[in-house]
């Protein structure tokens, strides 16, 4: 689903068709697909069915993670939104690895749990993390995340690790802006 960002954001704008370029280039960096998973196949037509679902399913919010000039250098996804329930899944990649470490994967979290709660009422956030992956696993509990459970990995993932789960909640939220 496309949102139609009212107020200027810091970290995250409405995606664009020219930015599946980057994503498409990302996405096949191994380093980074070990941490956030790989989107789609190069060599076939996935990504433009990916790009597309992303763009008008309404169970999937997508945005941009930009630089402070507008420069794309990431994305971060809202997945399988379950509107009745309030839920939904988190996955954040920053792609240009020069921006690692410098506060915009948590500026962008921020801002799109400020989307998910504040203007789509959802009450929940999770995610699935590689256990060994502390860098991100400290991001997300800096941004109000909790650790509720291990799994094991599957999918793509299969045989690569374990996996911590984690959730951020509303009211959770709402306690830490305050």
């Amino acid at each position: 689903m496309v949102l139609d960002l009212e107020e200027p954001y810091r970290y995250i704008r409405k995606l664009r068709d020219d930015d599946l370029a980057s994503l498409l280039e990302w996405d096949e960096d191994n380093e980074i697909t070990q941490l956030s998973g790989k989107k789609f196949e190069r060599t076939n037509s996935l990504h433009v069915a990916w790009w597309h679902d992303l763009m008008s399913s309404p169970a999937r919010l997508g945005f941009a993670i930009q630089t402070e000039d507008g420069q794309l250098i990431g994305d971060i996804e809202l997945e399988h939104i379950t509107w009745r329930n309030g839920e939904a899944e988190l996955r954040v990649s920053i792609g240009d690895k020069r921006y690692w470490n410098r506060g915009y994967g948590s500026g962008a979290i921020r801002e799109v749990l400020e989307v998910a709660y504040v203007h789509y009422g959802l009450n929940r956030i999770y995610l699935r993390v590689n256990r060994d992956n502390y860098r991100a696993i400290r991001v997300y509990e800096k941004v109000g995340f909790r650790k509720v459970a291990m799994l094991s990995a599957t999918g793509h993932l299969t045989g690569r690790t374990s996996l911590i789960l984690m959730e951020s909640r509303a009211y959770q939220y709402a306690e830490l802006k305050a």
